[in-house]
């Protein structure tokens, strides 16, 4: 890949946060990057470090407490991380937006949903009256399913997953060219979660966004995401297109991923899960994060420098163990 086509490029990011005199490695060199238009599935178990890698992003990590101890963010060739705060705030909402987890923790309680679209909308366009900001956001609350009469209700007054709607439409409200998008689907049921991904496909199409999906749910990386990066322990284990991580998931802990989801073609009667469980963030492994719950795992992995491997066109894998995986395949 050419390097003008990176839209997107992290580089050895690594997140501290300082919590009752321990310092918790939230993430440990993590390097990705992403094309205009395409999306990246960051897929883990709760605490690897997917959220803490989106905003530092956006850089909104929580201070005191939380800090960027190392790493460049390239968007469009220029490192936003050293940008100063202010500098920040225009890129926040007009370049970048992040959908929230909880829907209800980030809308206002006391206010319309129309008026705090118009808000962003209008913090992001001086020139606009707020009679034009109202009228983009009706338009926007329009095209992800919430009609005009219901723009002058109070957040509490929708569903879930109209709250959800809410959030996504205040996020692209200002047509960004990064969609950063935290489990936005988690706390709705499985009809509602369908109809909210097909949404973000279809406005990610419209607007050729490019996001950063995290889940915890291959599911839904399978429905929405172009290439998928497994996250363990703050780090990235492998990274490739979605087809080639799901066609031959090769780094033990992504095995281990697939195996613990139900194959209704199968006959078993039990999942393998994977034993154990992640590391401590303040306390992590020497070596290899997951040799503690890895079957494979031997001295070169309990005290040495795992190198990342190649797996064969722009799949890469955190293993030195490979040979061994294959062979006991065979």
């Amino acid at each position: 890949m050419s390097e003008d086509k990176k839209f997107l490029e992290v580089k050895n990011l690594k997140v501290e946060y300082t919590s009752e005199g321990k310092i918790v490695h939230a993430v440990n060199g993590v390097t990705f990057h992403l094309d205009r238009g395409r999306t990246v599935g960051l897929v883990g178990e709760t605490g690897a470090g997917k959220t803490s890698i989106a905003k530092a992003i956006l850089r909104i990590l929580p201070n005191p407490g939380g800090k960027i101890s190392d790493g460049e963010v390239y968007l469009e060739g220029e490192d936003i991380l050293k940008r100063s705060e202010r500098g920040m705030r225009k890129l926040r909402g007009r370049k970048i937006s992040m959908i929230f987890q909880d829907p209800m923790t980030s809308l206002n309680p006391v206010k319309k949903v129309v008026d705090q679209i118009a808000e962003v909308i209008k913090t992001h366009n001086k020139k606009m009256s707020m009679a034009e900001a109202t009228a983009e956001a009706i338009k926007m609350l329009g095209k992800v399913g919430i009609a005009e009469n219901r723009a002058r209700e109070y957040p509490h007054q929708f569903s879930g997953g109209m709250k959800q709607r809410v959030v996504i439409a205040m996020a692209l409200a200002c047509n960004p060219d990064l969609l950063l998008a935290d489990e936005p689907t988690t706390a709705l049921d499985v009809t509602i979660q369908a109809q909210v991904l097909d949404m973000i496909n279809q406005l990610k199409e419209d607007y050729n966004t490019a996001m950063i999906m995290i889940t915890h749910d291959l599911g839904v990386v399978a429905e929405v995401c172009d290439d998928v990066a497994v996250v363990y322990a703050g780090e990235i284990i492998e990274c490739g297109t979605k087809e080639e991580v799901f066609d031959n998931p090769t780094h033990p802990y992504t095995k281990g991923l697939f195996g613990a989801i139900p194959d209704i073609n199968s006959h078993v009667k039990r999942l393998s899960p994977i034993n154990g469980l992640p590391p401590d963030p303040s306390d992590l492994p020497k070596g290899c994060s997951f040799n503690p719950r890895c079957k494979y795992a031997t001295e070169a992995c309990r005290n040495g420098n795992i190198e990342t491997v190649n797996v064969g066109g722009s799949h890469i894998c955190k293993c030195c163990q490979l040979d061994k995986i294959r062979g006991g395949e065979k």
